[in-house]
């Protein structure tokens, strides 16, 4: 049983279906983890219906047995709200716990359906939040607007007193930047001294933080630093999943809550400015390398790869199913769009699922096609 946290996951695009999708909204406002229990059990229940009715081969009994291994205890619910999102292989179980909240349902398919969840990861991705102060750190992983600690262990650099061996005196205190200067003789030495203890600080920071979390999981870094800082920290930093997006603020006298609403701020901001420019990159786009509610067209773009950027109105569905000749056959309970945007997708492609009013020339669906 495996958690993810990128999306697209490419492990889970490739991997040998058939899948059941499994989507648990979770609701735990008092919290009440043995209704979630419950009704997860309950979920059970329907998927293993399903495969009763429609299931056929030894891989149904091998879907059983995966189901039958998530640990449906108290602390694997004990969440404040969102929604879990399982996919059963017959040889694994993945699954993602998301912000948003999804309507509960369970599904049989050779594919996994990923469309509802999409819109948690079209604009941000889940990322590292690291709160850097000039003589400690804190980390937090972060899910759109939320953020939860990160439990670091007993050999984290988490503060410059443990590195260095020593009590640090802040040089941002009466000179405003990291190195200072200082007219009494003897004083720039021990200036210079510190600066140079403090960006050894700062890499070991950075090397931790790769090494133990952003080298296997590939989750961008946003750091939440002052403006010296952050200059201090991108200049000797090495990840290169150290994102651009940044909070210039200090930290340090803010509560778990009180970053979030920071974080909420930037979420927010990022968001408007990432889907304004895919809208914009949509007008400029000329219409030879554009297509719209032509679904057949669509079907054999995307499985050819030409499809660079897919447009979905979240509120539209459409039964069907793509055979192996790329034809679109219409009806049956598979959702067109869903198999659409896998094969986008796989083919390194973007898709954003948005409200009617967001897409394109209000159209059901659009993309942008490759040059």
């Amino acid at each position: 049983m495996k958690q993810l946290s990128k999306f697209p996951n490419q492990e889970l695009l490739s991997a040998e279906g058939p899948f059941v999708t499994l989507y648990q909204k979770v609701e735990l406002t008092p919290p009440n983890t043995e209704r979630e229990q419950i009704k997860f059990k309950n979920q059970l229940k329907k998927a293993q219906n399903l495969l009763e009715e429609e299931c056929e081969g030894p891989n149904c009994h091998a879907l059983l047995e995966q189901m039958e291994k998530v640990p449906n205890d108290k602390s694997f619910w004990a969440v404040n709200k969102g929604t879990v999102a399982f996919f059963f292989t017959p040889t694994e179980t993945y699954y993602y716990r998301l912000n948003t909240s999804i309507q509960d349902s369970v599904e049989f398919d050779e594919r996994p359906n990923v469309l509802p969840m999409i819109q948690e990861f079209q604009y941000i991705e889940n990322y590292y939040l690291l709160c850097l102060n000039y003589d400690k750190f804190s980390l937090y992983q972060g899910m759109l607007n939320k953020i939860e600690p990160v439990e670091l262990p007993e050999d984290a650099p988490t503060t410059i007193e443990e590195v260095m061996g020593y009590e640090y005196t802040n040089p941002q205190q009466n000179t405003g930047g990291i190195a200072g200067s200082s007219n009494v003789h003897g004083t720039t030495e021990l200036s210079d001294e510190r600066e140079k203890d403090l960006k050894n600080y700062y890499r070991a920071i950075d090397t931790f933080i790769f090494e133990n979390y952003t080298r296997e999981s590939q989750l961008p870094v946003i750091l939440f630093a002052l403006t010296e800082n952050q200059a201090a920290f991108r200049d000797i930093s090495k990840n290169k999943m150290l994102s651009e997006e940044r909070i210039e603020s200090s930290p340090s006298q803010l509560n778990d809550q009180q970053i979030e609403k920071e974080v909420a701020k930037l979420s927010e901001r990022v968001i408007k400015e990432r889907h304004n420019a895919v809208l914009s990159r949509y007008r400029e786009t000329t219409p030879q390398y554009k297509l719209g509610d032509q679904l057949q067209d669509l079907v054999v773009a995307s499985m050819e790869g030409r499809i660079e950027i897919l447009f979905i109105d979240k509120n539209i569905e459409v039964k069907g199913s793509i055979n192996e000749d790329g034809i679109l056959d219409y009806g049956g309970d598979n959702n067109l769009l869903n198999q659409v945007a896998l094969s986008v997708m796989q083919k390194n492609g973007k898709v954003y699922v948005v409200e009617r009013a967001q897409m394109p020339e209000m159209k059901d669906v659009a993309a942008i096609l490759r040059y």
